[in-house]
């Protein structure tokens, strides 16, 4: 990843805490290179949509930082340590600016997982199985898919028509970052088609007393002797604010099929994790 040199251009002064996550990002890449803007834009700013834009800077924490990468690795196994790179950079950046308080990048961990055991009902899974997902979780795909098609690509046209307006390309930020946008846009919805046209809606999940999709899961971590609840949900449905995670997150698959009593071992980002399952809601 290239080293580069951000300064703060925003037009808010870097120490004043009020600083919104996109401000601080529009700042760090109008300093980069062309290259640097397209090769990086992307990665950080799927950061930005999932966080917020309008955030402060200085509310990022690092369990926050935790679960991004988490639903990181859930969604999306190929390409993750790279995209995750560009994310590092740039709160590396944040720090030598004073826009944090702490350098965060040490919380975005880059290591490759090796060796992780996964259980046999999850381990041949490939790109070509049906995704699992509630009605709920297929009604909200398609609204998401209907807003890509019509709002957000016509947002994203007029972004690039103001932006065209200056004919100099070889410098032009907002161009370079609405067009990295469109196609961030175009390959969500060529993902939520493709979900939409294989997924299989799932309405009985089974025993109620055993972990599966659908399922509230109270766990007892057994590190820090706290309790988290969890609800199991599918694509559409995820939020981690919420404690709402992917039945396909490393979580999700320790607890696939389990039920009040087992203790599970979980490899996550921040490294292993252990938990006793308390108790399973009915669905």
């Amino acid at each position: 990843m290239p080293r580069s040199t951000a300064k703060n251009t925003s037009g808010t002064p870097s120490s004043e805490s009020n600083l919104t996550l996109g401000q601080a990002v529009g700042s760090y890449l109008s300093a980069l290179t062309q290259e640097e803007r397209t090769s990086m834009g992307s990665d950080i700013n799927n950061f930005v949509r999932w966080y917020g834009a309008d955030r402060p800077i200085r509310s990022i924490t690092p369990p926050d930082l935790e679960r991004y990468q988490e639903q990181m690795l859930a969604e999306s196994m190929a390409g993750v340590t790279g995209r995750l790179e560009a994310l590092r950079a740039f709160l590396t950046e944040a720090k030598r600016q004073h826009w944090t308080d702490t350098n965060l990048a040490v919380n975005v961990k880059l290591k490759r997982k090796k060796g992780v055991r996964r259980s046999k009902s999850t381990s041949d899974s490939s790109d070509n199985d049906a995704l699992r997902l509630t009605p709920e979780g297929f009604r909200k795909l398609q609204e998401e898919l209907v807003f890509l098609e019509t709002d957000m690509r016509h947002q994203i046209a007029n972004e690039l028509r103001t932006a065209a307006a200056d004919k100099d390309f070889r410098e032009n930020a907002p161009y370079d970052v609405a067009k990295n946008h469109q196609g961030e846009v175009e390959a969500r919805i060529r993902e939520l088609k493709r979900i939409l046209e294989t997924g299989q809606v799932v309405r009985d999940t089974g025993p109620a007393h055993l972990i599966d999709m659908g399922s509230k899961v109270t766990l007892r971590d057994l590190s820090e002797d706290e309790e988290i609840v969890y609800t199991i949900v599918g694509p559409g449905e995820i939020d981690p604010r919420k404690g709402k995670i992917s039945v396909q997150s490393p979580v999700g698959r320790a607890l696939a099929g389990r039920t009040v009593g087992d203790e599970v071992a979980v490899e996550v980002p921040a490294g292993i994790v252990r938990f006793r399952v308390e108790k399973v809601e009915d669905r």
